[in-house]
């Protein structure tokens, strides 16, 4: 399951593209929508980033959520999900990752509540 932020503008905008582009074999859900905590993800997880809840209950936040979500989709989106695992830019990423998620409300498409501290 890939958990993200529906109040988000870009959020929305990013997993409708996904669902139409990539359509991985994963539920793509609004983390308002679902009992997170029910899956062991905390509120300050949700506020991180996107989450992916593997099968076996364990999850990742920020960029490699959408690593681990782009490795089981189909060609070529799971060699770019692998590559984003690749040790120097899975730092690089997790280092740029929560950099770009406080500063969303930013980014083309985005609205008031994208402001991770709106509303929250």
């Amino acid at each position: 399951m890939f958990l993200f932020d529906a109040d988000c503008g870009v959020c929305q905008n990013g997993t409708d593209s996904i669902r139409a582009k990539v359509a991985p074999p994963v539920d793509i859900v609004a983390y308002q929508s679902v009992d997170h905590r029910s899956l062991d993800v905390s509120d300050e997880d949700v506020l991180e980033g996107p989450v992916f809840v593997d099968v076996d209950g364990t999850h990742v936040v920020g960029p490699l959520a959408m690593a681990r979500m782009l490795r089981v989709a189909r060609p070529p989106y799971r060699t770019v999900g692998s590559a984003m695992l690749l040790p120097g830019v899975r730092h690089l990423l997790n280092a740029l990752g929560p950099v770009m998620y406080r500063n969303r409300h930013r980014l083309p498409g985005a609205t008031p509540a994208c402001e991770v501290n709106a509303g929250r």
